[in-house]
């Protein structure tokens, strides 16, 4: 599931340049989040953030890639390409993106000092293996004709419904078992004001 591509966008030849440099970074094991661009000065950072748990089958999760400009001057026409690989499915490409073959592809225009945020939302389906382990990886492009110049990657894990639905079944027991002791104390208090009350009363 760490196999990288990138496919093409509205530019063409832009988009196939992507595609090669991006699969061979990751092929070259190159791909690291975050990551970012650095001359020995200022930067155009990059970063990926997905979900903060395993989501279980069924569940949607959406991705944050985020460009910062760390002061490098004006980003004009730059691209970035997310690889969504399977199983998860792409159910919406947020910032006026696209997608095609499970890249999604977005043109990246920041002011110096600028950071913008571009999110894709996807949907983890019923019949993924509890366990499996899916890498997406993003890359951003200043130049045509040039290499990344960052790249981000995050790994999710499918979760197990069966372990969490045990899980849930141990903490409703305790729970149910903090009541019943909770109970338990209440009517002994009771008794004992009770008890207490009539020997006054005597």
């Amino acid at each position: 599931m760490t196999r990288v591509a990138c496919g093409t966008d509205r530019r063409g030849a832009f988009g196939r340049r992507a595609a090669g440099v991006v699969a061979g970074l990751a092929l070259a094991g190159l791909c690291a989040a975050p990551a970012s661009a650095d001359d020995g000065g200022d930067a155009v950072g990059l970063s990926l953030s997905g979900a903060d748990r395993s989501p279980l089958p069924g569940e949607e999760v959406v991705y944050r890639a985020t460009v910062v400009n760390g002061g490098a001057g004006e980003v004009e026409e730059g691209l970035l390409a997310q690889h969504v690989p399977e199983p998860l499915d792409v159910r919406e490409v947020g910032q006026g993106g696209i997608v095609e073959e499970g890249v999604a592809n977005w043109r990246v225009d920041l002011p110096e000092d600028g950071e913008a945020a571009y999110t894709v939302r996807v949907r983890v389906p019923e019949d993924a293996e509890p366990g499996e382990r899916v890498v997406s990886t993003a890359c951003l492009l200043l130049d045509r004709d040039g290499d990344p110049v960052a790249c981000a990657s995050d790994t999710l894990l499918v979760g197990d419904r069966t372990v969490l639905s045990k899980m849930g079944e141990m903490v409703d027991r305790d729970g149910l078992v903090r009541a019943v002791g909770v109970g338990v104390l209440m009517v002994l208090v009771w008794l004992m004001w009770r008890q207490w009350g009539a020997s006054r009363g005597t």
